[in-house]
């Protein structure tokens, strides 16, 4: 997740914007799926079976932390787009476009996942391995006992509306149906609005960190790793 994606994240709860209409029945959204719904949008988990080649694309074509490593956003479709784990992704709907979401890792295994010999056909042999290899670095962190926030956006047209703070709360819904102790992700020390949002749900700093000569590679030099617990006296819905 790049400091970008955090810093659009952190406005979602700007001024109001003007509404527009709700998903068209078109869409073919189980009840079960809608988490949430304001007077112009919801929010959508899992992603039924309608909405999952559009959530595949704009999840991957929010990952710029890959640009170095795969390419631009075209690449980055082409060789992960259609990979999808519907069930750790949730997207926010405005007008029936997809224009936010929020995605885990849990065990190991994230929203999306790459396939090697996809790798080696866009790249070569060598090329192909190295870059998959650099992929899968930034794909697999986490802790066994944590989920691990690994994609985070709100559109332009889709803030002022409450959703980054719901989709924040959709993520603390998911530790404690995982039966998880916490969710965990990483910020730029310098993206102050992604501190905001972040802080604004409970989450705590707890380490400071250097990525020295890997820095250019994924896009930071020094970063925060941000940990978000269950409160021990509230319940886990919003």
């Amino acid at each position: 997740m790049t400091d970008a994606e955090k810093e659009q994240s952190a406005r979602s709860d700007a001024a109001a914007a003007p509404a527009v209409d709700t998903a068209p029945p078109e869409l073919d959204i189980p009840p079960e799926c809608i988490v949430k719904q304001g007077g112009d949008w919801m929010l959508v988990a899992p992603v039924p079976p309608s909405l999952q080649d559009a959530a595949a694309r704009y999840s991957v074509a929010q990952r710029a932390t890959l640009n170095r490593i795969v390419g631009l956003p075209e690449v980055r479709e082409e060789l992960i787009g259609n990979r999808l784990r519907p069930d750790r992704i949730c997207i926010a709907l405005v007008g029936g476009k997809v224009a936010g979401l929020i995605s885990y890792r849990m065990d190991g295994e994230g929203s999306v996942w790459p396939d090697p010999a996809r790798y080696r056909k866009h790249f070569g042999p060598v090329g192909g391995t190295v870059r998959y290899m650099l992929t899968e670095a930034t794909l697999r962190r986490g802790h066994p006992d944590e989920l691990y926030l690994e994609g985070f956006k709100v559109d332009p047209i889709a803030r002022g509306r409450g959703i980054g703070t719901s989709l924040l709360h959709w993520l603390g819904d998911e530790v404690v149906r995982r039966g998880k102790k916490a969710w965990r992700t990483e910020a730029s020390i310098t993206a102050d609005a992604a501190m905001h949002v972040y802080k604004s749900v409970g989450a705590k700093i707890v380490k400071t960190i250097s990525i020295g000569p890997l820095g250019y590679v994924f896009d930071r030099h020094k970063m925060v790793v941000l940990r978000w617990e269950p409160p021990a006296t509230e319940g886990n819905m919003h």
